[in-house]
């Protein structure tokens, strides 16, 4: 699967492991991630996409923001934390669901 800006992922190797981030760019064949806390905007995690695990989620108002130049670490953390809640109050994971069929 192919990775977009504002899509969901989840880091399958390095320091980072199992951290979930919001995509927010590419450069080269690296994929640019932000959590909006350790991981901010104007510093992203630069990660090889075989690291990565893709999840089904991809939030619109990233891409349009990252389009605009207006995207905050605010914004991010805030849909981090939504997608989380949500998932743990329906006690069902589809934000954390794999987009590959196969697990990786």
């Amino acid at each position: 699967m192919d990775l977009e800006v504002g899509q969901l992922v989840k880091s399958l190797s390095g320091r980072d492991k199992g951290k979930l981030y919001l995509v927010i760019g590419f450069a080269g064949d690296r994929v640019l991630l932000a959590d909006g806390r350790s991981r901010k905007v104007k510093n992203p995690k630069k990660k090889n996409s075989k690291h990565l695990q893709p999840y089904r989620v991809v939030r619109d108002e990233i891409k349009e923001r990252f389009r605009q130049g207006d995207l905050e670490d605010t914004v991010i953390r805030n849909i981090l934390k939504s997608l989380l809640a949500e998932a743990d109050e329906n006690h069902h994971y589809p934000c954390l669901e794999s987009s590959s069929s196969n697990g990786g």
